[in-house]
């Protein structure tokens, strides 16, 4: 597949866009109207500034990424800023000069994102200094990778791609399966112990080794299930967690899943569908689901903890854990903090009346939140 074929498949996301639970008008419009919550005493926002424009009218995650206390955001028109985590001064601003695709990832003192070209690009974190450009086959929609001095690229095609971070010189690449029709966007690489674990748009999970790409195991962790192409999307958008050698793996219209790390084989699965992300905090699982739910399970037995649905038909983030709670933030720009123990709503602040498709991410007590419009905040509690 080629960078002029992937454009077939992505207008029927788009398309299909218009179906789902993915940021739409016709959630805003059902959504019911919040009970108000009792902020505490101690929230407060820390600090606020404003990255280029968001991911403008894409659905693509631009999460932040924190490094060696500073944040990291980009925009889709190309901006790119880092800001003191603390106070939120910005240390450099940079202009990348094109349109990119995928939120950032920070390693070996370089920032990676993708661009609208089909491009891994390296600048420098220390000051945004433009290194080098290393061409992919195709698009990225998901964040690059790193560790160990290499930097992951997933394209929409599903090939990883594996590149040395000095100079942008390939090392390997491993090319999955491409379903008939894929969701924008995708989960990102995530690299544990010298393996790098990718979930793909077909529903299955597939490791392989960090320093040659060779295949270790690949099993589906969702089965498709309907007669048609959209019935049977599977996409593994949210990125996998894994933690105790156990893969915890969400896919949409599919299932939540564990996976044992060496055996391949399911631990426990409950039906849901979800794109956002996971979250693990002590004894407990948190995931956001496509209808706007959010659950706590026991992360060794699949057994639901909890579930907050008062947020339904909200487009939600990814939970971040913030402190004893989590942070979910939602698509009418609203920022949810909820007990770790119980679920329910400890805090909630308006961040920006246009919506938020990023994931948070957060230090400590502290928890940074991007727009879809730029806007970048800090809130502690």
């Amino acid at each position: 597949m080629n960078k002029n074929t992937i454009k077939t498949v992505l207008v029927g996301t788009l398309l299909l866009l218009g179906l789902t639970a993915c940021s739409s008008d016709k959630d805003k419009v059902e959504a019911k109207p919040l009970a108000t919550v009792q902020n505490p005493s101690t929230l407060k926002m820390v600090w606020r500034g404003h990255t280029g424009d968001g991911n403008g009218k894409n659905i693509v995650n631009y999460a932040p990424v924190l490094a060696d206390g500073q944040l990291y955001t980009v925009s889709e028109n190309g901006t790119m800023v880092a800001y003191n985590a603390q106070n939120g001064h910005i240390v450099w601003q940079q202009k990348a000069g094109i349109r990119l695709t995928s939120g950032p990832t920070v390693g070996d003192g370089k920032l990676f994102v993708n661009d609208s070209q089909g491009e891994l690009l390296a600048f420098n974190a220390s000051n945004g200094a433009k290194l080098y450009t290393a061409s992919l086959p195709n698009r990225s929609f998901a964040a690059p990778a790193y560790s160990s001095g290499i930097v992951i690229a997933k394209t929409i095609d599903e090939q990883m791609l594996a590149f040395h971070s000095n100079d942008g010189s390939q090392i390997w690449t491993y090319q999955g399966n491409v379903p008939n029709m894929i969701l924008q966007g995708g989960s990102s690489p995530v690299i544990n112990e010298g393996i790098v674990i990718q979930g793909s748009a077909d529903g299955k999970v597939t490791l392989v080794t960090l320093d040659k790409g060779q295949l270790l195991w690949q099993r589906a962790a969702v089965e498709p299930n309907g007669v048609s192409d959209i019935s049977r999307m599977v996409d593994i958008d949210a990125n996998p967690l894994i933690s105790n050698n156990v893969i915890y793996v969400g896919s949409y219209q599919g299932s939540l899943v564990a996976l044992d790390k060496f055996k391949a084989a399911i631990i426990w699965e409950h039906r849901l569908s979800t794109r956002s992300g996971l979250a693990l905090s002590g004894n407990a699982l948190f995931v956001t689901d496509t209808k706007g739910r959010v659950w706590a399970f026991d992360p060794s037995t699949g057994k639901v903890l909890w579930r907050q649905n008062k947020l339904f038909n909200r487009t939600l983030t990814a939970p971040v854990i913030v402190g004893d709670n989590i942070v979910v933030a939602d698509n009418m720009g609203d920022v949810h903090w909820l007990s770790q123990a119980d679920g329910h709503f400890v805090a909630r602040v308006q961040m920006d009346k246009k919506g938020i498709a990023s994931n948070p991410v957060a230090d400590g007590n502290t928890v940074f939140v991007m727009s879809s419009k730029g806007a970048v905040a800090a809130y502690s509690l």
